[in-house]
């Protein structure tokens, strides 16, 4: 008798989650750089939509292999209500923009605006830590998400309380408006690094798994 063998070369689930994931994250800059000028306001939902995924994708998995966190409950669930806290920011942002352009936005919308940046900023906070203390993705790369954070953060603080002063004392001028340009380059170019180096390393840990595959039988003769 005689086994017919074959290597499997499909991609391990772990990679898949990883590749899917550093995907979105990229389709999700494309699509809101696109959809920036938009008529039709919820168009620019799909930008954070497809973030929102890549983050629920990081956070499980496919088919329960490959979370970022690896699967433990802190880090999961941090990552998750960040995914849902940032969609449903995007989702109320596009009502008061739409619905209450000219009248006063109820109460409780106001207070998740005012609340938003603090809450996005303490789930990141502790979902970018467990990931770098749990230490499924490869060193050093599991302090890049903390630092894309920590950069996000300086920036936004800068803009909110140098660009807000300046604009007290002057009213609108260049160095707001660059301020406020610096903080949407750092985000946008640290969504970029996150999915570029998930695809690079799904493609690593794909070919390391690939070195040794599996033989799978076809038969016998």
């Amino acid at each position: 008798m005689a086994g017919s063998q074959l290597r499997d070369n499909s991609m391990s689930p772990a990679s898949l989650a990883w590749f899917v994931g550093g995907g979105l994250l990229l389709a999700s800059v494309v699509v809101t750089v696109i959809s920036q000028p938009a008529l039709f306001a919820y168009i620019g939902l799909i930008g954070p939509a497809l973030f929102s995924a890549a983050l629920l994708v990081f956070a499980f998995g496919v088919r329960g292999v490959g979370s970022i966190t690896a699967r433990r409950p802190v880090g999961t669930t941090a990552l998750a209500l960040l995914a849902l806290w940032l969609f449903l920011g995007a989702v109320l942002s596009v009502v008061i923009s739409d619905f209450f352009s000219n009248d006063p936005a109820p109460t409780i919308l106001m207070a998740f605006s005012y609340a938003d940046s603090y809450v996005q900023f303490a789930l990141a906070l502790v979902a970018v830590m467990q990931i770098a203390r749990i230490g499924v993705v490869p060193a050093p790369f599991n302090w890049v998400p903390a630092w894309v954070v920590a950069a996000a953060t300086a920036t936004w603080l800068l803009s909110q309380l140098l660009g807000a002063g300046l604009a007290t004392l002057t009213g609108p001028n260049l160095v707001v408006w660059a301020l406020i340009g610096l903080d949407g380059l750092v985000r946008i170019g640290g969504i970029i690094l996150l999915g570029v180096i998930a695809i690079v390393l799904a493609d690593r840990a794909n070919r390391s798994t690939l070195a040794s595959p599996p033989l799978v039988s076809t038969g016998q003769v």
